[in-house]
């Protein structure tokens, strides 16, 4: 109480231009102050919320990484299946069954397998690609719906062009694939 009464005094003592200046002064640092604490609470809240936004932004990339992993993993548990269904399925076989089924084995000209892309999966992709003349649209639909029923094979390119032998009909150039599992290899102990 001492201190508040000495100040009480000191100011009771002052004239009233030098009051009027300690006061302004007084007022203008606490506003400086209060000033500053705004200041550094709004600028924290802006930081804050920009971390936040920032980490929304990895969670939903995230989620979104989350959600691919669990499509691939199910997709691959279904290419898993389909392969355990016929483990020495063979493309050509299948193909020219097809062909046989739809009477197209005239239009062939010609069809070749071949391994496809190398890739680090345990899968590898085997191509048929065949050429046919003078098909009509009705043969190619019949064909690639055929194609299409089929899970273990898929239509890899199609090129189609106008036919020069036969008005009305069309040349087409297939390629369609399958995926075999990679043979497993063992290494050698020494």
């Amino acid at each position: 109480m001492i201190i508040l009464d000495k100040i009480s005094t000191f100011i009771a003592q002052l004239e009233e231009r030098k009051f009027y200046i300690y006061l302004g002064v007084v007022i203008g640092i606490l506003v400086l102050i209060m000033s500053g604490i705004v200041f550094y609470r709004y600028n924290s809240m802006n930081y804050w919320k920009k971390r936040i936004n920032h980490i929304n932004e990895i969670r939903e990339e995230i989620s979104e990484i989350i959600s691919k992993d669990q499509q691939v993993l199910s997709q691959r548990a279904e290419v898993n299946a389909t392969l355990a269904e016929m483990p020495d399925f063979k493309i050509e076989g299948y193909f020219n069954e097809l062909l046989k089924k739809l009477n197209l084995e005239r239009n062939k000209q010609t069809s070749a397998t071949s391994p496809g892309e190398k890739s680090d999966s345990e899968y590898r992709e085997v191509l048929l690609k065949a050429k046919f003349d003078t098909m009509t649209m009705q043969q190619l639909t019949e064909l690639l719906n055929e194609i299409d029923q089929n899970k273990r094979i898929y239509t890899k390119e199609l090129e189609i062009t106008k036919s020069t032998k036969t008005p009305k009909t069309i040349d087409v150039n297939v390629t369609i694939a399958t995926l075999q599992r990679k043979p497993e290899q063992t290494e050698l102990v020494e």
